[in-house]
């Protein structure tokens, strides 16, 4: 039956097959996203809440600077056209390799893209800001070549240095954050835009604030619908300010929220906003003589260094590009690079939430001579571990190397990662994080130098599961094997176990255990556990009638349904009790078992629990148990064992005490066979045996093993006293007392007047155990024995004067 189970879930899981991925299973294969001629270069991406991924990237295919873009879906199949969209122009010659430009999705399978068009080829400086929208079904919603979102002429001297942004704001708006620089007066403005979906104006070019300067960043936190912005100043390196959603300043004026150890000028490497509305901002502090310092600074609404009064300090003074990703503990986990040593070129560390470092460790250990290529990439898991990337050398180019740490540091793909080995040259290497777990890693490439017209670069990606194996199962899937035990009684609680196939649910997803109704339909199904793990432990209703019920799993994110499986509900059944003999002598052991309760705890009526009872009885008894289950009713009470015990009477006497010379008669009874142990090496099988000839070495205990006519026994002692009597003196007459004891006992005697008397205490192995000679006053006396430290215990009190000895047993009780 078990195997036949076994079989069923075999071939269900066969059958819970669904469309093939892009992204295999076990597959290292890249996935083209454009494999045109030419190369494509300065790539960017975006992921939405339903696992689909954007690219677009700067093409080359045609001899001139165009934008194409690309979308797949979250099996990593290629949505729209092959080799990407054209959306727009950048520049009608072959100069530029970067400017600025972003993708963010629409919320409807779509993307908004925006960039800055050269309408000048002899001035690339001169700028216009374009944008695109483009549909789910990857069409152009927007005029050819995209629209013009402001008439404003923007200008800049590096791109890096730009405000560039738009943001998503729902409701059919766009938010356009830009800056306009005019190099005659040196003057950077940065300026605001609302926009709608199809690109009309909902709010005018709106200042949010100018400056002297150039270099500014600017943020807006759409959770809290603000703005923050590190402002570039000649005096304090950068400024902090925040303002509300209607531009205008939430601080009365921009405050320094560090200040620098020594004179230099930083870059701000990332300027972003954690889940509490703080900036985070990373950046490299470079100095005149060719040092450089990486500092971590974490800043709240007000201005507040949440990360020590000037940030952390990260590294040695010969250290650049710092990239930090917030973790929930306030703190967050950075990366950085090294020039100070050759063999720990790429550093990661903890910060606490107060800006210390908790850890730090090196993020590869260099295995080659020749340089590595570090493109500081870092990403969030969504668990407080991160994900980064190198490019380690081999013997002719490199290979693209991805690691996964978690929140402690300790490296999830292994000791080097795991590499993407297909290639020679890399370019624009892209770690994305994948919504329901894992990593997608986005890279241009080429294997060989030429195409037929010249220098090629391609497009790809990949997979790669929390744990590094490469590749999506084809779809979720949750298998419930059938239960080895199905009935339960209403109000019982059991474990559900499931296992799960195909891609990987969601960080966040819920799996819930569904109850039917008695007709199996979930119309109105009574949800009975919920948890993120694949063992749940339910609890069926406590007014759940008798009957069959069905259950399944369902999951959140995405939503999946299991296979269902039967359950009865039916009252807890009595166990039935069995022992392994009905009748035992005093003393022996019972074994009792009981079948029929497995899915409670079996009761017996002596309180004890467990499907054994393993007891020893001086009396009969009679045994019931009864099955308990947690949350429903204690069944009936089982069958009835009632266990007998035979009990054997042995005594032992004897007619002493004796004296020196006499002969020693033993008795005993209650059974039909004896053996006697005694002093002197004593044994006899007889009854009641007869020792001739008393010596004083022949007193003490004397045991007999009595057996009865079912084979049980029983023990009996009697001490023999033995007396050296002359037959001249006055016989010594000696009393104990109290007996049995636990503190002390007290020896009477009567002696002549002078007369040395010894008084012993032995043991039952014929040792003296403590001893006292003292010098009688005639007459009865009495002397005390302190034996509070002796153990518990049969022992014999020997009297001793110069005429004769005598001995007492006595009992030591604690």
């Amino acid at each position: 039956m078990r195997f036949k189970k076994l079989f069923s879930l075999a071939m269900f899981l066969g059958f819970l097959q669904t469309s093939m991925a892009q992204w295999k299973l076990n597959d290292q294969t890249p996935v083209p996203v454009s494999t045109a001629i030419n190369f494509q270069s300065a790539q960017l991406y975006a992921t939405d809440e339903d696992a689909n991924s954007y690219y677009v990237w700067s093409d080359y295919r045609t001899g001139v600077v165009e934008l194409y873009v690309q979308k797949f879906d979250s099996r990593g199949v290629a949505q729209w056209q092959k080799d990407g969209l054209r959306i727009g122009n950048v520049l009608g010659n072959y100069d530029v390799l970067y400017s600025q430009r972003v993708i963010r999705p629409d919320g409807q399978g779509g993307a908004f893209v925006g960039w800055h068009l050269l309408p000048d080829v002899n001035n690339t400086g001169h700028r216009q800001f374009y944008a695109q929208h483009v549909s789910k079904d990857g069409k152009v919603l927007w005029a050819e070549g995209g629209k013009k979102l402001t008439d404003m002429e923007l200008w800049t001297v590096e791109p890096y240095d730009d405000v560039f942004d738009i943001v998503n704001l729902g409701n059919n708006q766009l938010l356009v954050l830009f800056n306009q620089f005019v190099g005659a007066t040196g003057i950077n403005t940065v300026y605001t835009k609302k926009v709608d979906f199809d690109g009309n104006t909902v709010e005018d070019e709106k200042k949010l604030f100018e400056n002297n300067r150039i270099e500014d960043k600017v943020i807006y936190d759409a959770k809290n619908k603000r703005f923050l912005a590190m402002i570039k100043d000649n005096q304090a390196d950068y400024l902090f300010q925040t303002f509300n959603a209607d531009n205008t300043p939430i601080l009365p004026s921009p405050i320094a929220v560090y200040q620098n150890p020594v004179a230099g000028n930083s870059r701000i490497d990332l300027f972003k906003v954690d889940n509490d509305g703080n900036a985070v901002i990373g950046r490299t502090l470079s100095v005149d003589d060719g040092r450089k310092f990486v500092f971590g600074h974490k800043v709240d609404i007000n201005g507040k260094a949440l990360w020590g009064a000037n940030g952390i300090n990260l590294g040695s003074d010969r250290t650049f590009d710092i990239q930090i990703v917030p973790t929930s503990d306030g703190g967050g986990i950075a990366t950085w690079v090294e020039t100070a040593s050759q063999t720990q070129p790429f550093k990661i560390a903890k910060i606490t939430s107060t800006g210390t470092m908790l850890w730090d460790a090196d993020v590869f250990s260099p295995r080659s001579d020749k340089p590595y290529v570090l493109p500081n990439k870092l990403e969030p898991d969504g668990k407080d571990g991160v994900y980064t990337l190198w490019l380690a050398p081999k013997t002719v180019g490199y290979d693209l190397t991805v690691q996964h740490f978690d929140n402690i540091g300790q490296k999830r793909f292994g000791t080097d990662g795991v590499s993407i080995k297909d290639f020679t040259y890399y370019s624009g290497p892209r770690v994305i994080p994948y919504p329901k777990g894992g990593v997608i890693v986005y890279w241009g490439a080429n294997k060989e130098e030429s195409d037929g017209i010249g220098y090629t670069v391609d497009l790809y990606t990949n997979y790669i599961t929390e744990t590094g194996r490469f590749g999506l199962d084809e779809s979720p899937v949750i298998v419930v094997p059938p239960l080895e035990a199905n009935k339960f009684c209403a109000g019982q609680s059991f474990a559900t176990r499931f296992i799960l196939g195909g891609s990987a649910f969601s960080f966040n997803n819920t799996f819930k255990v569904l109850l039917s109704d008695k007709d199996g339909s979930f119309a109105n199904a009574t949800e009975i556990g919920q948890d993120s793990r694949t063992t749940i432990t339910v609890r069926t209703p406590q007014t759940l009638e008798k009957g069959t019920y069905k259950i399944k799993i369902v999951s959140s994110s995405p939503a999946v349904e299991s296979n269902t499986i039967d359950i009865v509900i039916d009252e807890a059944g009595a166990p039935v009790i069995t022992a392994d003999k009905l009748s035992n002598c005093a003393g022996e052991v019972f074994n009792l078992s009981a079948t029929g309760c497995d899915a409670g705890t079996v009761k017996w009526s002596n309180n004890e629990e467990g499907r054994r009872l393993s007891i020893a009885l001086e009396n009969a008894a009679t045994f019931t148990a009864v099955c308990s289950v947690l949350g429903c009713k204690n069944s009936e009470a089982s069958n009835e064992v009632a266990l007998q015990v035979t009990k054997v009477t042995a005594t032992a006497g004897n007619t002493g005490p004796f004296y020196i010379g006499e002969s020693i008669k033993l008795s005993s009874s209650g059974g039909t066979k004896y053996a006697w142990t005694g002093p002197d090496s004593f044994t006899s099988s007889e009854q009641n045996p007869t020792i001739l000839n008393a010596a004083l070495t022949m007193g003490g205990v004397y045991s007999v093993l009595v057996t009865d006519a079912n084979n049980c026994t029983g023990k009996a002692e009697t001490t023999v006293l033995i007396n050296n009597v002359l037959g001249v003196e006055k016989e010594v007459n000696i009393r104990t007392f109290p007996n049995p004891t636990s503190h002390e006992v007290i020896v009477e005697f009567y002696a002549l007047a002078n007369n040395m008397v010894d008084i012993s205490l032995i043991d039952m192995r014929g040792a003296v155990v403590g001893e006292r000679k003292i010098k009688a006053i005639g007459g009865f006396q009495q002397e005390l024995i302190d034996i509070r430290h002796f153990t518990k215990g049969r022992y014999l009190i020997k009297v001793n004067t110069a005429k004769q000895e005598v001995i007492k047993k006595i009992i030591v009780e604690n």
